[in-house]
């Protein structure tokens, strides 16, 4: 009896861990599934062709007007979008500098732009002419990035 107790306690030993990984698995989270499938999302509605080269990264957008400011660091210009008629309605080119964080300012109908050399300037929302330039303090070339301040 005791030989026969002692061989079912070892069948059991062995088959009993090995019936646990039979188991159904924690249910999982759904794997994601690819934006194109999913509602709800942003979702490309038109694509407006721009008239400048090389990456464009920088925006500010008038919410009331609809108008969207892209700066071109390549071509040294601000491209204006107008958001309802779907296309470019103004460039205004030869900003100097590399022309970049565009900042619009509803208050004043301003867009105000860093050049990257220490420079910034504020072009009409109307005209779309550059109104003011202003040099920052400490000459051309006189930001850098330090822990400190955080400036490039």
């Amino acid at each position: 009896m005791k030989t026969c107790l002692t061989i079912l306690l070892a069948l059991w030993m062995v088959f009993i861990p090995s019936a646990q990984g039979q188991q159904s698995p924690a249910t999982a989270p759904p794997p994601l599934m690819p934006m194109v499938t999913m509602s709800g999302l942003l979702r490309l509605v038109q694509t407006i062709p721009l008239p400048t080269e090389g990456y464009m990264d920088h925006i500010a957008v008038d919410v009331k007007g609809q108008r969207l400011f892209i700066t071109g660091e390549a071509n040294r210009s601000l491209v204006v979008v107008g958001l309802r008629e779907g296309k470019v309605i103004h460039e205004t080119k030869g900003l100097g500098g590399n022309p970049r964080k565009p900042f619009y300012l509803p208050e004043t109908n301003e867009i105000w732009t860093d050049l990257g050399d220490n420079t910034v300037v504020a072009i009409s929302g109307t005209t779309y002419e550059v109104t003011r330039t202003v040099e920052l303090t400490g000459g051309r070339g006189a930001a850098r990035r330090t822990p400190d301040n955080g400036a490039y």
